[in-house]
């Protein structure tokens, strides 16, 4: 005995002392060594431990009933991972991860035994604990599923990054939150019909929840981009809902031509993935005929939402413009060449109500136009993204400097707008399918 004694390792005293201090479970004394060994959990590590020691100091070996540190709280991953296992039930995914609220009491008391103990080799009690209701929510997710190939269960891994399912567990009530992550196709939209917006434009007056200025639809117009597209994909990928997120906006009684706005469409908490692209194109643009039309689908990143947002593009537009008193085309011409350069803008009147009040200046690269008649014309203007086009006609009472009514000398209103091209960041018209 004595021989055993004088050449055991280190750890075992640690271990020993460890033991010494209160009832403690295999699980929290064998993370206190995870650093030691391959290929164990830190329960085997604990329960080898707990051998070892009776054998050298010779005394009866006893499993943990009891544990002062988590009070056996790795008992309940069984229970804590069939209610997953049931909230996973029917959602198609490949990746999953568990996020662990600790208790007050356990964070504490896991301070303390770190600063009283010190193990160089231990790890922390959210980690091992995240990664043990992992496993267990495999093991039982695989062993339940019927509906899925072997194949594709076994592809079900952790994932530290953009899991496609996050279990969010509180250890004070044992109660699980799951969040499936968003997916997001990318795509270009043509609008080919005035009066409908981009997106669902919400009752100002009740926020949705609906009233009588909205008739108690929730919304001031029924129909939107956004709910025209989205119907479908809805449907396909069962999911809550979808949001469009365009690069910019048009003008409710715009129309959007050309090859399209690109867009991302995030589809919140999809129930279903694995999407037929080809077919579900077919059937956004069926059901939207004459309404709207979609160009390609396909599957992108999340970090595409930013990059559309963010990402400045050229616009090209179709002006019919009205004049308060006939003119020629040699005066058109010549103040359409002087819009050419930075506009100073305010932000316009018609949508002060829900914009910020700022100035901003934008450029007009080129402009051209025809006269139709002695007070109207057909203008063609490329400028910067996020210039106010009706505002630059009509100058907006001296908001939008310089404009087309005061180079003229007369009053100049839009009656219609189109959006003929949004350019790519390198100012290319983008090719269509």
């Amino acid at each position: 005995m004595n021989s055993l004694m004088k050449n055991q390792p280190d750890f075992l005293d640690r271990a020993r002392a460890i033991i010494a201090v209160g009832e403690i479970c295999d699980f929290c004394l064998g993370r206190q060594f995870a650093q030691l060994g391959h290929n164990l959990s830190n329960r085997d590590r604990g329960k080898a431990l707990r051998v070892l020691l009776a054998m050298i100091d010779r005394i009866d070996f006893r499993p943990a009933t009891d544990c002062w540190i988590c009070q056996m709280l790795f008992a309940r991953l069984d229970q804590l991972a069939n209610q997953a296992v049931q909230l996973a039930q029917a959602i198609e995914f490949d990746t999953y991860l568990f996020a662990v609220n600790l208790t007050p009491r356990i964070k504490e008391i896991d301070r303390i035994f770190s600063e009283q103990f010190g193990v160089a080799t231990a790890e922390s009690f959210k980690h091992d604990f995240n990664r043990e209701l992992g496993k267990a929510f495999e093991q039982r997710f695989i062993a339940e599923q019927t509906e899925r190939s072997q194949e594709a269960v076994k592809k079900i891994t952790v994932a530290f990054t953009n899991p496609h399912l996050l279990f969010t567990v509180d250890l004070r009530t044992d109660r699980i939150d799951l969040h499936i992550a968003s997916l997001y196709l990318s795509s270009r939209y043509r609008k080919l019909i005035r009066s409908i917006p981009q997106t669902r434009w919400f009752c100002r007056h009740c926020h949705g929840n609906g009233c009588t200025h909205c008739n108690f639809q929730g919304k001031m117009y029924q129909q939107s981009v956004e709910e025209i597209i989205n119907a479908p994909i809805i449907a396909a990928a069962q999911a809550e809902d979808a949001i469009l997120h365009g690069a910019g906006r048009e003008d409710i009684d715009a129309l959007m031509l050309g090859t399209g706005r690109p867009f991302i469409m995030e589809i919140v908490a999809p129930r279903r993935r694995s999407l037929d692209i080809a077919e579900l194109k077919r059937q956004i643009n069926s059901t939207a005929v004459g309404k709207v039309e979609i160009e390609s689908l396909s599957i992108v990143d999340r970090s595409m939402v930013k990059a559309i947002k963010e990402t400045k593009r050229d616009k090209r537009y179709r002006v019919v413009a009205w004049f308060a008193k006939p003119i020629t085309q040699t005066a058109l011409t010549e103040a359409l060449r002087k819009l050419v350069g930075p506009i100073v803008q305010q932000t316009p009147q018609r949508v002060s109500h829900r914009r910020a009040d700022l100035v901003r200046t934008r450029e007009v690269i080129a402009t051209t136009g025809e006269m139709q008649g002695s007070q109207t014309a057909e203008l063609q203007i490329h400028c910067e993204g996020g210039l106010y086009i009706k505002e630059l006609i009509s100058g907006d009472d001296g908001r939008t400097v310089p404009s087309l009514t005061a180079q003229l000398g007369i009053n100049a209103q839009v009656v219609e707008l189109d959006v003929i091209a949004v350019l790519d960041p390198q100012g290319r018209e983008v090719v269509g399918d």
